[in-house]
């Protein structure tokens, strides 16, 4: 039987926030950046932990900021650097499995798409929403196609792959463990390489430090 793996991508892929770090990109040389990006991480942080809806995370972090295509690329740079190193260690192993390995996410297909593909995963693997452009590349809002920037739109999104075999949900965040809440997944793995939050580890089944530790599971699922 196969065991598909289920990954986010902010917190889990890469080890930085990808919202808080466009955000200070599009804030440079505003003299409120500082308090501008503050507000955002704490956006961030609530949408994590659960303490605030994932559509009122997004939505509210949005309307903070103003970018355009050039700050994208510059972010995917930025990404491509800070990608885990724990994962950056059996990336060989991941692409191997690459057709069992799926990116879940509420972030967005235009910087998460080049990020995942360099690392020999499949961007038709990644499920994430889209922007809306205007004519000139700045950055309008969410694209209301977007289908997961609604609560409990993560399971709904692995249910709607179609996945045969065991499910593992892998994730920093209170929007991964809905995944096996709801029962899209077979199990959650708390990642707390990066970040560890008290209200996601307690509902895991299982807490993984490292990479090292989501390819034990997944091999021995």
């Amino acid at each position: 039987m196969s065991t598909h793996l289920v990954l986010d991508f902010d917190s889990t892929i890469v080890t930085v926030e990808s919202l808080d770090e466009l955000a200070a990109m599009a804030l440079e040389g505003r003299s409120d950046r500082d308090e501008v990006l503050a507000r955002i991480r704490s956006i961030t942080d609530a949408g994590m932990d659960g303490s605030l809806p994932i559509d009122q995370s997004l939505s509210q972090r949005m309307a903070l900021l103003r970018f355009d295509r050039a700050i994208v690329r510059r972010l995917i740079d930025r990404l491509h650097d800070a990608v885990s190193p724990s994962l950056l260690a059996h990336a060989q192993e991941l692409s191997a499995g690459a057709d069992r390995v799926w990116v879940v996410t509420s972030g967005f297909h235009e910087w998460i798409d080049p990020v995942v593909e360099a690392l020999g995963l499949h961007r038709s693997h990644v499920c994430a929403n889209r922007l809306l452009w205007s004519g000139d590349d700045v950055a309008l809002g969410l694209d209301p196609s977007s289908k997961l920037a609604s609560p409990r739109s993560k399971p709904r999104a692995v249910r709607a792959l179609g996945l045969s075999g065991r499910v593992i949900a892998v994730g920093d965040g209170i929007t991964d463990w809905e995944i096996r809440d709801d029962g899209a997944a077979h199990e959650f793995i708390a990642f707390t390489e990066t970040a560890e939050r008290s209200s996601v580890v307690s509902r895991a089944d299982h807490i993984a430090r490292d990479f090292g530790a989501v390819m034990l599971r997944w091999h021995a699922s």
